[in-house]
């Protein structure tokens, strides 16, 4: 019974993450994977569907990660302790985005949603200072490098540092999470290589 409860309460967090924002928020312009990249985040919409779409899909992904934690544990386990269980949601959210089923399995890269879940998860333990840390980080190789990716994954590289030291029962699921969106932004950095990969202009 408990076994049944825990894949429904797994595809239920799967299911949410992989409502695919930027998609359908940017209908009027057309499928946005015909557009730049291809993909559905919110880089990709900020650059086609303007500033507004790409902020609002950046918060919806977000919150799909941050929500789901802390209905999970607020209505539903009740026990943020057990990190079990913050770990089998977040892993469902965040492959559901990145493998949305209403896509043919081919989603976003998952870091709005990462961060989403690492917020839920940083706040919950009193440490949410450090989400904004983690964020300064991400401002600060976007501003220098222009590179959305790198900026991505370096702020994802230090989360992980960051857990192995002080919040070491999420460590393994935070390395798991950073390969898997690495390798999701593999021709990211194939072009940045070949210097063929788009800057990002905030002002």
């Amino acid at each position: 019974m408990l076994l049944n409860t825990d894949i429904f309460y797994f595809l239920l967090g799967f299911l949410i993450g992989s409502i695919p924002t930027g998609y359908l928020l940017t209908q009027s312009i057309g499928d946005i994977r015909k557009f730049g990249s291809g993909n559905i985040g919110a880089t990709n919409v900020l650059r086609y569907g303007g500033k507004f779409l790409g902020l609002l899909t950046l918060l919806i992904d977000a919150a799909k990660g941050f929500i789901t934690i802390v209905y999970f544990h607020t209505y539903i386990q009740g026990d943020v302790s057990d990190h079990t269980y913050t770990i089998m949601m977040g892993t469902a959210t965040i492959l559901g985005h990145i493998f949305s089923p209403w896509l043919s399995f081919k989603g976003g890269k998952g870091v709005a949603t990462t961060l989403g879940v690492a917020f839920a998860i940083l706040a919950a333990y009193g440490q949410k200072e450090i989400f904004f840390l983690i964020l300064l980080v991400w401002i600060l190789v976007v501003l220098f490098t222009k590179y959305v990716a790198l900026g991505s994954i370096i702020s994802l590289v230090f989360l992980v540092f960051y857990s192995f030291f002080f919040l070491n029962k999420f460590f393994i699921f935070f390395l798991f999470i950073t390969i898997l969106i690495a390798y999701k932004h593999k021709d990211n950095f194939e072009r940045i290589k070949n210097n063929k990969e788009h800057k990002i202009i905030f002002f």
